[in-house]
């Protein structure tokens, strides 16, 4: 196993991320950092994943911890950013989807009669997948395989919702994720809690750009209770970290990064996790839900863009009785708040009313080119505006004549 990097070397790289993270954005600001506990074992838990590069280069250069990352093995062999991740002692993991196959043939999936089962069609179940593969089609469904049966037939460990309107009756084609023996991963993570070190998982197991959080994966769950389950001493503290960026795709924009509340393991789900099977499975759910919980106090998660673009445009809309101008981390605060009283009136007629306001607001922005913090300098006299104008075609002038070819 691999010795923790010198302080020195990982405030050295710190350094260099903050110098990177203020090149990106113009403003990094934290929320709630006293939450991080000075010392013991502790989990970080990072999400959004909007990048998968400069979330962590934002969040290390912020967390006043050394912490030792979960990477992609398939960014761990990278020529740079793999370099960094062996010097800063980053873990690879293997993930399914870095290595998942097309499979033969066609399969259906008849949740109604056959709950517990796959069919298959010019398939070679024998030869292509084995117990505790995934299977993964049509709108990214997956299941976990629990016994192969023949070429064309073979068990699943439990049923799936799946939106029969969309998969109909018919055979469609799958994609194969086969197990990962991930225990070498898990002894590293308790290796460094058992040395009241931290680590850093991105748990929802890859980047995008929704508007919402990915379902978190169970890994950091398995994690914190298989490291508690064998050392009993342990007092591992899960702490959820917020991104929080600001119009992402633009150069030199904003983020807040939020730090929650820790989570303590509780004592009776580490039991339940020691006695396996279903027992195991409902501690591993229990702390992905309050883990869940605990991530929409540091993220705003709102269901879909459309409902986030009506939010952020009556929170700036909102005038709050001071007339101080909200500094970045109350401008996240108000957008969560705003988001939670979305999901709470969802179908009241006054809200309706108000959506429809505020989207009519937003496409005369768009319809007449300007932001909203614009508008209320649009208030002026003509004296003032004709000034305006002819400073800018002044400028414009001369910004001509010094991009003219010569």
């Amino acid at each position: 196993m691999s010795q923790p990097s010198t302080s020195i070397t990982y405030l050295a790289f710190q350094g260099v991320f903050k110098a990177i993270s203020h090149i990106f954005f113009r403003e990094i600001k934290t929320t709630d950092i006293q939450h991080v506990p000075a010392s013991g074992p502790c989990i970080f838990i990072v999400g959004p994943h909007a990048n998968q590069f400069v979330d962590g280069v934002v969040y290390m250069s912020v967390n006043p911890r050394p912490s030792y990352a979960l990477m992609a093995a398939v960014s761990y062999d990278k020529p740079l950013i793999g370099h960094v991740g062996k010097v800063l002692n980053a873990i690879p993991v293997v993930r399914p989807q870095d290595i998942v196959n097309v499979g033969t043939g066609k399969i259906r999936y008849d949740p109604a009669n056959q709950p517990l089962q796959l069919q298959g069609q010019g398939t070679k179940f024998l030869e292509e997948i084995g117990t505790r593969d995934f299977i993964v089609f049509g709108r990214n469904y997956k299941v976990h395989v629990s016994k192969v049966l023949s070429d064309t037939l073979l068990e699943i460990t439990h049923s799936i919702q799946v939106d029969q309107q969309l998969i109909g009756d018919d055979y469609l084609p799958f994609k194969i994720a086969p197990h990962v023996d991930q225990t070498a991963v898990y002894d590293e993570v308790y290796n460094y809690l058992n040395r009241n070190e931290c680590v850093t998982i991105f748990p929802e197991g890859g980047s995008h750009d929704r508007s919402e959080m990915l379902p978190l994966k169970a890994g950091f769950a398995v994690m914190a209770l298989g490291a508690a389950a064998a050392n009993p001493a342990l007092d591992i503290k899960i702490v959820p970290v917020g991104l929080n960026y600001f119009h992402p795709d633009r150069f030199r924009s904003r983020a807040v990064v939020s730090f929650g509340q820790p989570m303590t393991i509780d004592k009776a789900d580490v039991e339940k996790y020691k006695l396996g099977g279903k027992d195991k499975r409902e501690a591993v759910t229990k702390l992905l839900d309050q883990s869940d919980e605990a991530f929409k106090t540091v993220t705003v998660n709102a269901p879909d863009y459309d409902t986030l673009m009506v939010v952020q445009a009556a929170r700036r809309l909102y005038v709050p009785k001071s007339d101080a101008k909200p500094s970045i981390e109350q401008v996240v605060k108000l957008n969560r708040h705003f988001v939670s009283l979305w999901a709470k009136l969802k179908g009241d007629p006054r809200l309706e009313v108000i959506v429809k306001k505020v989207k009519y607001y937003n496409d005369m922005l768009t319809f007449f080119g300007i932001r909203d913090y614009q508008v209320d300098k649009l208030d002026i006299t003509p004296v003032k505006a004709a000034y305006q104008l002819t400073k800018r075609i002044a400028k414009l002038v001369a910004m001509a004549g010094l991009g003219a070819p010569a």
